[in-house]
């Protein structure tokens, strides 16, 4: 292995550090990058784990992980494929906090209303103003 690629390593392994030294697991995710949301969201999952007195071998098993790996690595490093994530959600209790991803906002609501009302007005007519 050459020098570069080691010191490349090292740099790695030390940029890694730092940011779990750093991460405050309150911090609002506009401000992070999305390494650093992924090793938030691990945080919290390892503190209600925690704070449930599970070890991460039984977390594993009730959350019906393929291995107690899985769950360790999701900890350390914040990666977890999306099943997975869903899994340990379900298993907190917590899937209700999935439900309100990614639905439409108020003002997509909105927009989408005064298009419909657009729509309803037929071709010739004249709106009121």
């Amino acid at each position: 292995m050459s020098d570069l690629l080691k010191k490349l390593q090292e740099a790695q392994k030390t940029s890694k550090k730092t940011l779990k030294k750093n991460i405050n697991i309150n911090s609002a995710f506009g401000t992070l990058t999305d390494d650093e949301i992924s090793y938030v969201l691990a945080l919290r999952a390892k503190k209600a784990r925690l704070s449930s007195n599970q070890t991460q071998s039984e977390f594993s098993k009730k959350a019906s992980l393929s291995s107690a790996s899985t769950y360790s690595n999701f900890e350390q490093n914040g990666r977890i494929s999306l099943i997975n994530f869903i899994k340990v959600m379900r298993s907190f209790g917590r899937l209700n906090e999935l439900e309100v991803l990614l639905n439409e906002t108020v003002k997509e609501k909105i927009n989408k209303f005064n298009t419909k009302e657009k729509q309803r007005v037929k071709k010739g007519q004249r709106t009121l103003k």
